[in-house]
């Protein structure tokens, strides 16, 4: 009988001390950039009384990340953040031991980083796409990454940010409206984000036309920072949005003496160039496109802004040179082909006018 409970005991220890060793295994192929062999021994080590919180927080900052599959990181950090408060952990071979919750902490800021980068990517897809379809389709892409990151981590504002950004491009209200107020409802948001949430929600509400509900916001950061350049220079868009061009001129002159940013500048330039256009005053619309080309020679917006002022001012060979430089950077926009069609047309050159709205027909299909 004692022999069979020595045995038994063996048999425990021997048990106990396999499961131990995968995570080292695991460590070892993390080490290898093995991810999938350490996956696997991760995996066993989750049923580890003592490595299960280390072995929860490898699968969530390595090998799920790498896969995107940011359900299973929320799953392993809530895991991991079981562990005793005082639980320390190796984050890398390479790093000094922290606290388990600090190591959580900063792997969750990271894998949110990326979302919000791969979400805030769309933006610009979404800009370039020319097709309804394929548009809606990106929006909804877009919506699902985002949805993800606030999912992983429901405190960063970002997301909620982004989600309304894409909601007010679908034209969906409700959806617009909830995610605003649920960035907003975060509790100690520091004065500089609470005027970024007020500022990008403001935004979305001049796209859906609502422009009662973005004065608003817009007051509400002037509130907080009077002389925050991007509320002032949003104040501008909203103004111009309502045909407003004296106050729309009024709040982006306030934004540009106050500016000091290149970047910045560029997209004031660029909007106060717009106002000029909309006024018919090609002068002062073709010197604020030239200022913001200028700053920013890659800006196509900038340079089509510019195209399109010459053009309004019939200043025909000008504003065709500028469409034709941009064929030549981006030869797939139907829009600037059309550009170089009409000024062809207006000087009378019909078969060079022809040549390009063909083309332009062409890739608008």
């Amino acid at each position: 009988m004692r022999i069979l409970k020595h045995l038994l005991i063996i048999i425990i220890f021997m048990s106990f001390f396999v499961v131990a060793q995968d995570l080292t295994s695991a460590k070892i192929r993390i080490n290898e950039n093995n991810l999938n062999e350490a996956e696997i021994f991760l995996v066993k080590a989750l049923n580890h009384p003592k490595d299960k919180w280390e072995a929860a927080f490898h699968l969530a900052d390595k090998v799920y990340p790498n896969k995107e599959r940011w359900d299973l990181v929320r799953q392993n950090m809530d895991i991991a953040l079981t562990a005793p408060k005082n639980f320390k952990i190796r984050p890398t071979r390479d790093s000094r031991k922290i606290l388990i919750t600090q190591a959580v902490s900063e792997s969750i800021s990271n894998s949110y980083n990326k979302i919000y980068i791969k979400g805030s990517n769309y933006l610009a897809l979404i800009n370039q796409s020319s097709s309804v379809d394929e548009r809606s389709k990106l929006i909804d892409e877009a919506m699902k990454i985002c949805q993800m990151g606030i999912d992983l981590d429901p405190s960063q504002p970002g997301g909620y940010a982004l989600m309304s950004i894409f909601a007010s491009v679908k034209g969906d209200k409700e959806t617009t409206k909830k995610y605003i107020n649920s960035g907003l409802a975060i509790p100690n948001l520091p004065d500089e984000t609470r005027i970024a949430i007020f500022t990008s929600g403001g935004q979305s509400y001049i796209r859906l036309g609502e422009y009662d509900a973005a004065l608003n916001l817009f007051n509400k950061a002037l509130d907080i920072n009077a002389q925050d350049v991007s509320v002032l220079e949003s104040l501008g868009s909203l103004y111009l949005s309502q045909g407003n061009f004296d106050l729309s001129l009024k709040y982006l002159n306030q934004a540009i003496e106050l500016a000091e940013e290149d970047k910045k500048m560029v997209d004031l330039f660029f909007n106060r160039g717009l106002v000029y256009l909309k006024m018919k005053n090609f002068e002062e619309a073709e010197y604020n496109f030239e200022e913001a080309y200028f700053l920013a020679p890659d800006d196509l917006e900038a340079l089509f802004g510019l195209a399109k002022a010459l053009e309004e001012a019939e200043r025909w060979r000008k504003a065709r040179n500028y469409y034709l430089e941009l064929i030549d950077q981006s030869p797939n926009n139907p829009q600037y082909y059309y550009g170089v069609y009409r000024t062809y047309f207006e000087e009378g050159r019909l078969e060079d006018a022809q040549e390009y709205l063909n083309k332009a027909n062409a890739l608008k299909k």
